[in-house]
């Protein structure tokens, strides 16, 4: 997991082709006018995907992992916390690789908060928790980028 600033996120270029993809894009783009919906960046191997959910309790939710992509998530409207495995986990749902989706749980979790200009990027195979409430909020709406970037291998 990396977790910064939107404007700090050029001092990780170099780390993965497809980051370097979307550090060079959003220099021209803001992502904060997308529609919802998905939005090719480099075709297939990094593309935004815009939504709008409502932030849930950790307990009402399972780990999502996923393989071939990495995700760098950031809020556009609202807040939210999230939580990634830290420790075994338990299978919940078995890979479905059409989709690059995996649920598992995982008693031990590290916690961060994506608020005011926050991104976390969840590297591939590490399995994470998004969307969840925010401090003492309560369930509220929140519009969100999940930016999906290909792995290296798979470029």
């Amino acid at each position: 997991m990396i977790y910064g600033t939107w404007k700090d996120l050029e001092r990780y270029r170099g780390l993965y082709r497809s980051l370097d993809v979307l550090i060079d894009w959003s220099r021209d783009h803001d992502f904060r006018t997308l529609p919802v919906g998905s939005h090719p960046i480099d075709g297939e191997r990094v593309y935004a995907n815009v939504m709008e959910a409502t932030t849930r309790d950790a307990a009402d939710a399972s780990f999502e992992t996923h393989y071939r992509y990495m995700d760098v998530q950031v809020d556009v409207e609202g807040r939210e916390a999230f939580q990634v495995a830290a420790g075994q986990t338990t299978p919940v749902a078995a890979y479905d690789e059409a989709d690059d989706f995996e649920l598992v749980d995982c008693a031990d979790a590290l916690s961060g908060d994506l608020d005011h200009g926050a991104f976390v990027l969840f590297m591939a195979g590490e399995p994470h928790k998004p969307t969840l409430l925010y401090g003492a909020d309560g369930p509220a709406p929140v519009r969100k980028i999940c930016f999906k970037l290909i792995v290296d291998e798979l470029f």
